[in-house]
């Protein structure tokens, strides 16, 4: 098919997906949005710039999603209370941040032994997943919408210093974990401890953990922690996929048009998508290039 031709049936496609509605405003509705995860993190933080450029391109430039770094004016784990008070108009963030305030939380994010990506988008699309979703915010009279927009892979089960043969190597182990996970470690024996993720390496270094949870091995493998150990267990039970969500203040989200608002939802539909098809490949590539440095 001539250029011409495909491009014209994209923005036919795209004219009929979208209702229409009046001219492009003088001025775009900017939503200023804090991310969780730094936008250079493949997998985890890079798909939040991915849907700033898919939202102005699916609305023509009427509506801007204005990025904001981790620690850029909000703290990660201030995202959704600040969205909620209306401190900012919208956030890029995963639910498991709020488990300890909203402790259904956790079961939209990723939680021990549950969902994988397509899992989540059955749930979410055919069953009442999305339903449930934001009726958890509201009956914690949190003032948001929340928008299912993206995953972000399924994390490791950890990094160790030595290897787990059998449920009472557990005992007395020290483990980088925390949540869910980190409370079903707990049972079994493990001491968990809180240690900063850019502190990892010297913990493992100066014998202080024996372990570690962090996050994808996409993002372990650049972060370099095959340095300090050798064995990664895979696939992830604590948490074998990570669901972010788009949430927007609900006053800010009424106030969008028809139109803006299925640009919004359109967009994080596109999203979950893509990284639903395209997370396994990172994964892969990433277990690869830890097996060229010595990692099993």
């Amino acid at each position: 098919m001539p250029r011409t031709r495909a491009a014209f049936g994209l923005g036919a496609a795209l004219l009929v997906a979208l209702p229409a509605g009046p001219g492009l405003p003088a001025e775009p509705s900017r939503l200023e949005m804090p991310v969780v995860y730094g936008t250079h993190l493949p997998g985890l933080g890079e798909p939040a710039s991915r849907l700033a450029k898919l939202v102005k391109q699916l609305s023509g430039g009427a509506i801007e999603l204005d990025l904001k770094e981790p620690g850029d004016g909000t703290e990660p784990q201030e995202i959704l209370d600040k969205v909620s008070r209306g401190q900012v108009d919208a956030g890029f963030a995963t639910a498991n941040f709020w488990a300890a305030k909203v402790p259904a939380a956790a079961l939209f994010g990723g939680f021990p032994f549950g969902p994988d990506a397509k899992g989540y988008v059955d749930w979410f699309f055919a069953g009442n997943g999305r339903t449930l979703y934001q009726e958890m915010y509201d009956e914690a009279e949190l003032n948001v919408h929340v928008i299912p927009c993206a995953f972000g892979g399924g994390e490791a089960s950890g990094w160790f210093a030595k290897e787990i043969r059998k449920p009472d190597d557990l005992k007395g182990f020290r483990m980088r974990s925390f949540g869910l996970g980190g409370r079903v470690m707990s049972r079994l024996g493990a001491t968990t401890a809180l240690v900063p993720g850019g502190k990892l390496g010297k913990a493992f270094d100066k014998h202080e953990i024996d372990g570690a949870e962090f996050l994808t091995p996409a993002v372990d493998e650049p972060q370099r922690l095959q340095d300090h150990a050798k064995l990664i267990y895979v696939p992830g039970w604590h948490q074998p996929e990570t669901v972010f969500e788009l949430l927007i203040n609900q006053d800010r989200w009424s106030a969008l048009d028809d139109r803006e608002q299925t640009v919004l939802d359109t967009a994080c539909r596109a999203m979950l998508l893509a990284t639903l098809a395209e997370s396994p490949r990172l994964q892969t590539q990433a277990l690869a290039d830890l097996a060229k440095d010595g990692v099993r």
